[in-house]
């Protein structure tokens, strides 16, 4: 009998959030973590270091292909703007297919740049999570980075990749799908994007506006339905 209603009720709040979201005259949240990222590739050039994205320890085969592409979408935000091929920057994967996918991203926008991608720019780190984030400290210490960037599937153990960015200097962008990482990660920066915010990098062939646009309208169906929630509680107190 319940689940009779949710989808009518579901729909119902959506169109609900939608027209809300056209009435309403401020801009919608901006995700600070993205914010940052063109200013990290001038810092990269000013310095002469690359930009490292780590697309943490899942893969493209099984449930934590979403979280991986997550990072994907930061991966391809990057290499449209130009002036990072200056300073090519460099991806560590922990799973094959990821590996293959980042070089094809690279080499995909590298084309047209007229660039060839040298095989140490995506770098395979480990293959469990905690042997992924150890990897991750020994490549920090090795190849010194303007921006470390990290966003994909990371729990607990990406408190080791954040303390070795601190550690040598470099500043740190993270984009946490999953709870664990975000937790872990959010003492080494408060403004880190946390679950859907993940999702949201924009990407040069999109609407501009058109993320920020969908989180708002999230936002909105979240707080209808918590208002919901209350409205049913009190009923059932009040019977």
């Amino acid at each position: 009998m319940i689940s009779g209603w949710l989808l009518p009720l579901f729909i119902l709040l959506t169109l609900l959030a939608i027209r809300m979201a056209r009435r309403i005259q401020i801009p919608p949240r901006a995700v600070e973590s993205f914010r940052r990222i063109p200013r990290q590739v001038g810092r990269a050039l000013e310095a002469g270091q690359p930009l490292h994205l780590a697309l943490g320890s899942g893969g493209l085969i099984g449930h934590d292909a979403a979280l991986t592409l997550s990072g994907g979408r930061i991966l391809q935000r990057l290499t449209q703007d130009g002036e990072v091929w200056e300073v090519l920057p460099f991806v560590t994967v922990a799973d094959p297919v990821a590996l293959l996918y980042a070089r094809r991203v690279l080499q995909a926008a590298s084309s047209p740049q007229g660039l060839s991608i040298p095989p140490d720019r995506v770098w395979w780190a480990g293959a469990s999570p905690m042997a992924y984030a150890a990897g991750l400290t020994l490549l920090l210490g090795a190849q010194p980075v303007a921006t470390s960037i990290l966003s994909g599937l990371f729990r607990e153990e990406a408190v080791l990749a954040g303390e070795i960015g601190q550690r040598y200097g470099a500043h740190s962008i993270f984009s946490m799908p999953d709870p664990g990482g975000a937790a872990a990660l959010w003492p080494f920066d408060p403004s880190l994007a946390v679950g859907e915010e993940a999702f949201t990098a924009p990407s040069p062939e999109e609407i501009p506006g058109r993320q920020s646009s969908l989180l708002l309208a999230h936002d909105l169906i979240r707080w209808l339905l918590i208002a919901l929630l209350i409205l049913v509680a009190l009923g059932f107190a009040l019977r």
